[in-house]
């Protein structure tokens, strides 16, 4: 039975999951929207809410500290 397991395997290895989930964050703060499976958008919602929601919270501005976190730079 999976009672309280809470990771979403997405039938990868633990290291692809978290570069996939990092690069579906960044590539939804940078473009607003994006189109994915159910099952990624389900694992992606709570981290981007929480990044979205932590940086809210900070003295700096929220565009600049998100573009820190994500790599992607827009020219």
């Amino acid at each position: 039975m999976r009672h309280q397991k809470k990771t979403i395997k997405l039938g990868r290895t633990a290291e692809h999951r978290k570069a996939l989930l990092a690069n579906q964050v960044c590539s939804l703060i940078e473009h607003q929207r994006i189109k994915t499976t159910l099952a990624k958008a389900k694992a992606v919602r709570p981290l981007a809410e929480r990044m979205v929601i932590s940086e809210k919270t900070a003295r700096f501005t929220l565009v600049a500290l998100l573009w820190r976190r994500c790599a992607t730079r827009v020219p």
